[in-house]
């Protein structure tokens, strides 16, 4: 049969010419999803694409395919035998001492880019004498290449050790990996359109931006692996040594008694908690860790270390008690110090989202919740019965914005000394009990069945001692029927 037959299933390839040697158009069918099926699932299509194997040997164009792929693999790959290569030092005892591997240097990753470019060029008609159907074909070899150089960069990053001094170089140098690893995503995501689009600028032509396209398609999973990489083994271990840090900053807020002391006698106005601690803290993450960092991984950086840093501090504030008068105007303008130094450290973490857009707005509503958390005054009322308060607690406009146990958590504040609070309960420190709830990637979801249960273990408990309370009691006796009330429909709002 000739080809004819089967390019044209629905047409009759001897089919008269009209006067002016044109095929008249009622013989032609349209091209369909059905008919281009038929053809590409054909055996001559097949033949031709080689996809099938006669007596043991590869059939149609299959093998100048492979070796055509294969050339292309080994000039890229050349360059890899260079790259993360082992240093070697030695005391003056001639005994080897570990050595950080040496990273490739700006000239190493442009050779990389430029014989990227190269090979891409070949689909070029103009530059390689190719097609442009040719591009996605290309860009396997390139995925192979960057898969080979993510393993390469893997085994050249260092852990993270417990001494501060190795923790600082490892981290240095982790983050010099991470900035390698960057300027290879931007080659590669910039290179199909650096080919086959602005060479031609401004005259190119749709086939020129419809190859550049396919291209990049077919490179996406070479971009994956590299944001992967760098994710789990640069950027998170990073971000868990930085949270923990400021999470041992924020355990001082409990040690120290920072918001259970009483203004100075003098009139002098009382140290910021925020201030002394916490400003110094994150600006030297912004300088130390964000700014050798590319904007694109030092942005996740800042948003992760931003969102820990607000649920830590709002979860150890609630956490206070007694919090008096003097206590709650403090923490309130510590809450406001504390947002402007977080802005500060989104901003130089050169992300384009603001700090109440990070994770969803989530961690700054409840920032902002706070204040009017800490001024609120319902069980002043002792008239009103432990319902009637939680009701009213519910329909407060904030209360969405809180997370249930950072509500629980404050409302042992008002309790009588019997209601023990939730840390003493599990015999943790204040802080260690934060840490429980809190992940330090940020995620805080975890942690909210794990509180309610504690504190319902804690009112348990009071209700046994209550008897005993008598004229004794120093704090509000409806606090824990209140928390009864309150827990599990707080819970059922933020599971829906």
């Amino acid at each position: 049969a000739s080809a004819d037959a089967w390019t044209h299933p629905n047409s009759s390839h001897d089919a008269a010419l009209d006067a002016d040697g044109s095929r008249p158009t009622s013989d032609v069918s349209p091209i369909t999803s059905s008919s281009a099926l038929a053809v590409f699932s054909s055996q001559e299509w097949i033949t031709l694409q080689g996809e099938k194997v006669s007596d043991g040997a590869p059939m149609g164009f299959s093998p100048l395919r492979s070796s055509f792929l294969e050339q292309c693999k080994k000039r890229l790959f050349t360059p890899l035998e260079f790259m993360f290569q082992e240093a070697v030092s030695v005391d003056e005892n001639g005994v080897a001492i570990p050595v950080l591997p040496t990273l490739p240097s700006r000239y190493d990753i442009a050779k990389i880019d430029s014989n990227i470019r190269e090979e891409l060029s070949l689909a070029d008609p103009r530059q390689g004498g190719g097609d442009f159907s040719m591009a996605t074909m290309i860009s396997d070899p390139i995925v192979s290449m960057v898969h080979e150089f993510c393993v390469l960069a893997k085994r050249a990053i260092s852990e993270i050790d417990e001494n501060e001094e190795a923790e600082t170089e490892a981290m240095a140098h982790n983050l010099k990996v991470a900035g390698v690893m960057s300027s290879l995503a931007s080659f590669v995501r910039n290179a199909p359109e650096n080919t086959y689009v602005n060479p031609y600028r401004p005259s190119q032509a749709p086939q020129h931006e419809e190859a550049s396209h396919s291209c990049r398609v077919a490179l996406l999973p070479a971009l994956q692996e590299i944001e992967s990489l760098v994710k789990n083994t640069i950027l998170t271990p990073l971000t868990q040594v930085l949270n923990s840090h400021v999470a041992t900053v924020m355990s001082k807020m409990h040690r120290s008694g920072a918001y259970l002391q009483d203004p100075r006698d003098d009139g002098s106005q009382a140290t910021s908690f925020v201030q002394i601690h916490l400003v110094d803290q994150f600006d030297n993450i912004a300088s130390a860790y964000l700014t050798p960092l590319p904007n694109e991984y030092a942005s996740i950086v800042a948003s992760t270390v931003a969102t820990f840093s607000i649920y830590s501090f709002v979860s150890n504030a609630a956490m206070i008690r007694p919090l008096g008068e003097a206590s709650r105007l403090r923490l309130t303008q510590d809450l406001a110090d504390f947002e402007l130094s977080l802005e500060q450290l989104v901003f130089k973490g050169g992300t384009s989202l603001s700090l109440s857009q990070i994770a969803g707005g989530k961690p700054y509503s409840e920032l902002r919740a706070m204040r009017q958390l800490l001024f609120w005054n319902m069980l002043d009322d002792k008239t009103l019965s432990p319902a009637e308060v939680a009701k009213a607690l519910l329909r407060e406009t904030w209360v969405k914005d809180v997370r249930p146990s950072t509500l629980f958590h404050f409302l042992f504040s008002f309790a009588p000394t019997l209601l023990t609070s939730p840390h003493h309960f599990k015999r943790m420190d204040a802080h260690q009990y934060v840490g429980a709830m809190i992940k330090l990637d940020g995620s805080v979801d975890d942690g909210e069945a794990s509180a309610w249960m504690t504190t319902m273990a804690c009112c348990d408990a009071y209700q046994q001692r209550e008897s005993v309370d008598g004229s004794m009691a120093d704090g509000d006796r409806r606090v824990g029927a209140i928390l009864m009330i309150l827990g599990p429909e707080l819970l059922r709002r933020r599971r829906q």
